[in-house]
């Protein structure tokens, strides 16, 4: 009737979608009919549990059964967090299987859950999983890399790939339903493999892991200064899109707080590599980058002021001193170039 009275012209809007409280429901129903499954081979079947082949093959069944719920042409809310909940559940299984046949080379069957992880990422067509897989393969490299004992360097290679992933606007463009997901996955592992960090040895001891020797007790500082490398290099990279001459008064007086910052900071291990991820957030314009940056950006510095063992008023006086810096820093930056904030 609209048309015939010429209010409105081409095709009618597409149907609405279920009220959010529905695909919640539906969501959570996925998610009970993908446990009952995961009960059921739990209880019936405990000899996949205990035998590496066996917990293999369930892999393989649970993560082809998600892959063909995530081809199907149409598929609702139930379908899609069931198929996540299976292929979640394969994951888990291929841990087993690994860890079973790979007990005495703990490092070989981190490796090959991280390329297993990494190929799950690159076929299961799903937003949320790819995010889990990409967070369960940087997982996987950072404890391999500890029981190689390297430790440390799982995350400034984390770092490394958020940012070249977060400051590749064309990569993204192009393939958005892979990279995008990817991306928040590696920001999170960025976070997870710094968090793993402050544990400090408890946390390698509880994998069996006591190689590395100088790094065994120096890895959290060898990663945190690679991180504010990448830190910077991509405080540069910002500065060239923004055709800001690195050495110009202004290039220079950037990279002069951002370093003096980090400086200060060095010690609130997970700081800079929550920077990273505020800055490319940040700079992307991407909202929910930057909230996790910020989110975590507090939580480390939470973590720093109560593990340090001073006094209330010693603590408050570095708080003080850090916060007049970083004011004084963005101060002085206004002042020298206020056309830049302007525009």
């Amino acid at each position: 009737r609209l048309q015939v009275a010429g209010l409105v012209a081409d095709d009618p809007p597409a149907a609405p979608a279920s009220p959010w409280f529905v695909r919640v429901m539906l969501g959570i129903a996925g998610w009970i009919g993908a446990l009952f499954i995961i009960g059921f081979i739990g209880t019936g079947f405990a000899i996949v549990m205990r035998n590496a082949g066996s917990a293999a093959v369930a892999a393989v069944i649970c993560c082809g059964g998600a892959y063909a719920l995530f081809r199907l042409p149409s598929k609702g809310d139930f379908t899609s967090q069931f198929g996540l909940a299976t292929g979640l559940a394969g994951q888990a299984l291929f841990a087993i299987a690994i860890s079973q046949h790979f007990q005495a080379e703990k490092p070989v069957g981190f490796f090959l859950f991280f390329c297993v992880e990494t190929a799950l990422t690159l076929l299961m067509p799903n937003f949320m999983h790819r995010i889990f897989t990409t967070l369960g393969a940087v997982a996987a490299a950072s404890f391999g890399l500890a029981q190689a004992g390297l430790h440390g360097v799982a995350l400034p290679l984390s770092a490394a790939g958020c940012a070249l992933i977060w400051r590749g606007e064309m990569r993204l463009a192009a393939r958005a339903d892979l990279w995008q997901p990817v991306g928040y996955g590696l920001a999170l592992g960025v976070l997870q493999t710094a968090t793993t960090s402050l544990m400090g040895r408890e946390m390698l001891y509880l994998f069996g892991s006591d190689k590395g020797g100088w790094l065994l007790k120096h890895g959290a500082e060898v990663g945190t200064a690679l991180v504010i490398v990448v830190v910077l290099v991509v405080t540069v990279n910002i500065l060239r899109e923004l055709v800001i001459e690195i050495f110009s008064s202004e290039g220079i007086a950037i990279l002069g707080c951002a370093v003096l910052t980090l400086a200060v900071s060095f010690q609130a291990h997970g700081f800079a590599a929550a920077l990273l991820i505020l800055i490319l957030g940040f700079a992307g314009g991407n909202r929910v980058l930057f909230g996790l940056g910020l989110l975590a950006l507090a939580s480390f510095l939470s973590h720093y002021y109560y593990q340090m063992h001073e006094t209330l008023l010693f603590k408050s006086l570095i708080l003080a001193t850090i916060g007049l810096l970083l004011l004084g820093c963005r101060w002085g930056l206004l002042k020298l170039f206020p056309a830049r904030e302007a525009r």
